[in-house]
């Protein structure tokens, strides 16, 4: 298994951004607790992949969440990626044309949520075919910002590379922004796994290029989930359902729907949770 990395690049001279990344570790990791099927797998680890790719332009600390919500078998799918690339997934059962339904409820939604600042979420209609076409269209529509995408995940091998037109970019920039565009859309998606290192991904992508490489980044799997965040989620659910759960089954069991961990609450530690003075958390 490769050593995960996603290296950012600029063109030198031009008003071109973009960045590169392997990742099969992070969404090895990610989907380990999970059975999803392979056409579910592959697009949760490319939307992994994509984004890594876009909240490593992050200038704040927080995180980037992108849903996938429709009417289909699949009602929500969500990546969730901060500023340091610690990344979690989650699924239910489908693939992304079955997440569709075919309604036009279907949506992909992006989140900023800063550890400072208000949140801001944007939302596109589910209309393209692939996860790399997806967010072309949400970048474009909702950011205003020309990008090309490319995703792959062959055999567990995870890449994916971005290329993005700067803001403000004047008419000397549009040659360099055609020609990345152009390697994108021409990039077989097999050489973006063919090589480990995301230097070497770039170095044949864009021969003869004079790039900027900036030092590598290491998106890595990390779960957010902890006894006192699943002890808050029971005190929101409210006494009732905690009853209701302890007549049912003696006990209160929750499972994080992204590592597959298990929290076990007894009847005392279930009912202390309501206790002001005397706040419980179960054993995990």
């Amino acid at each position: 298994m490769a050593d995960d990395a996603l290296v950012p690049f600029v063109f030198e001279g031009a008003a071109v951004r973009g960045a590169c990344v392997r990742m099969d570790r992070a969404a090895h990791d990610a989907l380990a607790a999970h059975d999803y099927p392979a056409p579910l797998a592959r697009v949760l680890a490319e939307l992994m992949a994509a984004a890594a790719l876009l909240a490593a332009s992050l200038k704040f600390r927080g995180s980037l969440i992108v849903q996938l919500a429709g009417p289909g078998p699949v009602r929500l799918a969500v990546v969730e990626c901060d500023h340091l690339l610690a990344l979690r997934a989650m699924a239910a059962d489908a693939t992304l044309a079955e997440l569709a339904g075919g309604g036009l409820e279907a949506r992909l939604a992006i989140t900023l949520d800063p550890e400072e600042g208000p949140l801001y979420q944007g939302i596109v209609a589910l209309e393209a075919g692939s996860v790399a076409s997806l967010l072309e269209h949400y970048l474009a529509s909702s950011e205003q910002l020309a990008s090309r995408l490319a995703l792959a995940c062959i055999d567990g091998r995870v890449g994916g590379l971005i290329v993005q037109r700067l803001p403000g970019a004047g008419d000397d920039d549009a040659a360099p922004w055609e020609e990345a565009a152009s390697v994108l859309g021409a990039l077989d998606a097999a050489s973006l796994v063919a090589d480990a290192d995301p230097t070497d991904v770039l170095r044949r992508a864009f021969a003869g290029r004079d790039l900027r490489v900036f030092k590598p980044r290491t998106p890595r799997f990390a779960c957010r989930c902890s006894p006192a965040r699943v002890a808050q989620a029971l005190r929101i659910a409210g006494r009732d359902e905690i009853e209701a759960a302890l007549a049912e089954a003696g006990k209160v069991e929750v499972t994080c729907e992204y590592c597959g961990r298990r929290y076990t609450f007894t009847p005392a530690q279930a009912r202390a949770l309501f206790d002001a003075a005397a706040p419980a958390t179960g054993s995990a």
